[in-house]
């Protein structure tokens, strides 16, 4: 097996979730436990915790998976009009249904209605729906990108750290560098990218012989949550002009913005604001945002500024794989093509996106305050996606108890949360972090009517830990 296979690691799935399924077999063996069931905060998986699925996707697609139903009287009478309407389209659109193989690039209409959504979102003129992929979420585009960046092991892509795990494990795949641009966090609880870090992090790669091509941006954060503000979008964007690095705008929270001082700004819309001709790839996907469609699998990449040569490349990477999900695609139709003002699904898809952002956005506010409500736990504002990363302080009887078994302390403490309440938090040092320091990653799409019970048991945990070893 190659070396590469074995170097790539994805934290979020990583031995805290190995040991957290050896304990739901024992729940489900009966056994006696410290808790009575997990709780699953490594992952932003919104429906196993309890999300509801918007009713307009769901009813779109029953009717595509199943257009017989269209000719019952007595079921399609509980559909709204505007439903029934655009999955006729959307079928008259689709050669052969959804069992049917798509163009390898993606459903034409479904690129309309990306390309649609993206001029709409950004107040510009809709990008060309021929420089839009559609995929089985953000995942693979970001993978085809990486497999165009990354010629040979002397190629560097910047990541941010803390960073999340895909892309660590995907450099390591195509056996490309990594080089990582550490995020700061300040005085007054926000995390912060710096452009002299950045430019520290390029020159030290160069030094050592890489070609650095390419830099990650995930606006808003994951695992850290902030939200860019315009300035810093511009003035990276500018870094990126002057290094000649290809950007990886991953944006796929961009609906989860929580601070009402803050609010998403696409790379793409200021690149053209800017008038340059920096080359982007920008990702989104319907598992994310206010969707949380995880498990459709359905997601689109847009080229902005990018050779035809290399779009004709990645079309030979995609036609590979053939095409992807078309229940995947079609989602990502409705979700980025919902009704407006007037038609019949309107109140009720406008009454459960608000409902959803607004429950996340007291969550994230129950997360700030409680998490620094802990012992020796200081957290961020969580000012977007759907994730805290607080930083732990550790004795040296603790840092030594994980040394002593073999692994980091934040590692340590994560298996000893979940070992005794149940609870699954990702430790840092599976996204990466500042030397000398410890994190977790929770995420906050725990019920509102159970977040602040969790919480608590969290809490009195942690403190009882740190109690323990004390030095």
């Amino acid at each position: 097996m190659g070396q590469n296979i074995l170097d790539a690691d994805y934290a979020v799935r990583g031995d805290v979730i190995i040991r957290a399924s050896q304990l739901e077999k024992s729940l489900q063996e009966g056994k006696k436990l410290k808790f009575t069931e997990l709780v699953p905060c490594n992952i932003g998986n919104p429906q196993l915790l309890g999300q509801k699925p918007l009713t307009w996707i769901r009813q779109g697609l029953s009717l595509l998976v199943n257009p017989e139903l269209l000719s019952i009287p007595s079921i399609i009478s509980h559909y709204p009009s505007d439903i029934i309407e655009r999955s006729k389209y959307l079928l008259s659109r689709l050669p052969g249904g959804v069992g049917a193989y798509s163009d390898s690039q993606g459903i034409p209409v479904v690129r309309e209605t990306v390309s649609n959504y993206i001029g709409k979102r950004d107040q510009a003129t809709p990008p060309n729906p021929d420089n839009i992929f559609l995929t089985a979420g953000a995942s693979p585009s970001v993978e085809t990108a990486l497999s165009c960046l990354i010629s040979s092991p002397k190629v560097g892509v910047m990541i941010p750290i803390p960073q999340y795990p895909l892309y660590s494990a995907l450099i390591a795949l195509k056996q490309g560098h990594p080089v990582g641009y550490y995020m700061e966090e300040s005085p007054d609880q926000y995390w912060k990218l710096s452009i002299p870090r950045m430019q520290e992090a390029y020159d030290k790669a160069v030094r050592e012989g890489y070609n650095v091509n390419s830099i990650v941006i995930i606006n808003p954060g994951n695992p850290t949550g902030q939200v860019l503000s315009i300035e810093n979008i511009k003035k990276i964007i500018e870094f990126s002009q002057k290094n000649r690095l290809v950007i990886l705008a991953d944006e796929v929270y961009q609906d989860n913005v929580y601070m009402a001082n803050k609010e998403f700004r696409s790379f793409r819309k200021t690149v053209q604001e800017l008038k340059l001709d920096s080359e982007v790839f920008s990702f989104h996907t319907l598992s994310k945002g206010f969707f949380g469609e995880c498990g459709l699998r359905g997601g689109y990449m847009e080229l902005l500024n990018i050779d035809s040569e290399v779009k004709a490349q990645i079309l030979k990477l995609q036609s590979i794989q053939l095409c992807p999900s078309t229940l995947g695609q079609i989602a990502l139709e409705l979700a980025l093509n919902p009704p407006v003002v007037g038609m019949p699904s309107y109140e009720r898809f406008l009454e459960e996106k608000t409902g959803i952002l607004e429950s996340l956005k007291r969550k994230a506010q129950v997360m700030y305050e409680m998490l620094n409500s802990m012992d020796n736990v200081q957290c961020n504002f969580v000012e977007g996606a759907m994730y805290a990363m607080p930083s732990v302080r550790f004795s040296l009887r603790a840092i030594q108890a994980a040394k002593d078994l073999g692994m980091p302390a934040d590692k340590f403490y994560a298996l000893q949360v979940l070992e005794n309440t149940g609870i699954i938090v990702v430790p840092g040092s599976g996204f990466g972090q500042q030397p000398g320091t410890y994190h977790f990653r929770i995420t906050i799409l725990s019920p509102e009517s159970s977040i602040r019970e969790i919480l608590e048991r969290f809490k009195a945990f942690n403190n009882s830990f740190h109690q323990q070893y004390k030095d």
